[in-house]
């Protein structure tokens, strides 16, 4: 019986109080990895105690010693008499247990399966809305200048020149995908191609005005969806972070990781820490795939595109993951306050005259050039968007014994259930 209370209030302290300390600890955005690991040690860990806590419950008049009530108690079902020893109120525990493993895993396979559904659904309405982005030949030429178009420099190495060489925001050329031209027509270089054949990822096109970039997950059928509207929104620059952003979220599978997260949230949808977890969750993977595009490209490229779409929150379909993720599931759960027309208007209009907004660049490009002090962009507390354009502009620093300590503590939770029940 103490074994079971032990299991029990342990399954508690991971459901309640854990997950909201978790989801507004600052030091998770400074090590992403390390925090997904953890929080999903708490789930499996909180998950596994409670289907413990009510089998200890459910053998304990069989032994005082659960590890040898539970084998007492398989040999009876063996035998074929698995009640007995058993008392009403230990049957009432079995029930309990059966119960939360079906509720459990249950939610899971249907939750799993209504996306893999949803995503197999969406691949194929985007392969007939959508067209291919193949080779640029006399036919395709003319529309390769429409993904690009030049725009007006503003005199601060933000702009593209009329030649159509475009210039990154840090004062670098934007080699992948920019034109290398002097005024005229030169060889050009395609980051749609680049990253189509280097990631063999599937590109798709949509004739859609609003900017929006997403990607499909799937073992042999990803899908990366951008818009006309991001086409013309983005520089080469930002449209390759915007990219290698996307391919990371393929190649690391961080579908699967929000995955058991989102089956938690709809097994208990009256428990606040679930909600929070799967936000909490899900912004750290957005981030751990902007870590991947900006050791790929550009950090201040992909604040940029950040900053240009973050503002407005175009919805992607369900099943899929978008380069700002998913804000209006994100900032109810994190308490965030909505920063339209808020945090990130007040910030772009008092950064519009800053060197780095253009005459094309709009508000948002102007918040991606705000520094990290900036009152109301502190981590965790703001709209997520600008909590990782802060992080990508300013890279928090990473001492060695903060992702080796969140790696131990996923350890010793994990390591917790087994032992109470072998001491107990």
């Amino acid at each position: 019986m103490t074994t079971a209370a032990l299991l029990a209030l342990f399954a508690g302290v991971l459901a309640w109080p854990v997950p909201r300390l978790l989801a507004t600890a600052r030091w998770a955005h400074r090590c992403p990895r390390a925090a997904i690991v953890l929080w999903q040690a708490i789930g499996l860990a909180g998950g596994v105690s409670a289907l413990l806590a009510a089998i200890a419950f459910t053998v304990s008049p069989l032994s005082t010693d659960t590890p040898t009530a539970i084998t007492d108690h398989l040999g009876n079902i063996a035998a074929g008499s698995p009640l007995t020893g058993l008392r009403w109120i230990n049957l009432v525990g079995l029930a309990m247990a059966t119960t939360l493993a079906c509720r459990l895993f249950g939610v899971l396979c249907a939750s799993t399966a209504a996306t893999l559904r949803e995503r197999h659904r969406h691949r194929h309405l985007v392969d007939l809305a959508g067209r291919r982005h193949r080779g640029h030949g006399a036919r395709e030429s003319a529309d390769h200048t429409h993904l690009h178009p030049p725009a007006t420099g503003d005199g601060a190495g933000n702009g593209a020149s009329p030649g159509g060489d475009a210039t990154a925001g840090d004062g670098a050329t934007a080699g992948d995908g920019a034109t290398a031209g002097d005024g005229a027509s030169g060889a050009t270089t395609c980051c749609l191609c680049e990253h189509r054949d280097r990631a063999r990822i599937l590109l798709r096109i949509l004739d859609h005005p609003i900017a929006v970039a997403y990607c499909v997950p799937g073992v042999r059928h990803a899908r990366v969806v951008v818009s006309m509207g991001l086409l013309n929104t983005l520089d080469a620059a930002e449209l390759d972070a915007v990219l290698a952003h996307e391919a990371a979220h393929i190649a690391g599978r961080h579908d699967l990781v929000i995955q058991p997260f989102v089956a938690w949230e709809r097994t208990f949808p009256f428990l606040r820490p679930a909600r929070e977890a799967t936000a909490a969750v899900s912004l750290l993977v957005e981030m751990l795939a902007d870590d991947a595009a900006a050791r790929e490209t550009s950090r201040r490229s992909l604040a940029r595109a950040l900053a240009r779409l973050g503002v407005a929150r175009a919805p992607v379909p369900a099943g899929a993951l978008s380069i700002t993720g998913h804000p209006a599931a994100v900032l109810p759960a994190l308490g965030a306050e909505d920063p339209l027309p808020g945090t990130a208007a007040r910030t772009a209009g008092r950064f519009g005259a800053g060197p780095g907004a253009g005459p094309g660049a709009g508000p948002a490009a102007a918040a991606a050039a705000a520094p990290p002090d900036v009152p109301g962009l502190r981590l965790g507390t703001a709209n997520p968007v600008i909590s990782r354009i802060s992080r990508l502009l300013d890279p928090p620093g990473v001492p060695w014994w903060l992702p080796a300590g969140a790696y131990l503590a996923a350890v010793a939770v994990l390591a917790a259930p087994p032992l109470i029940v072998l001491i107990g």
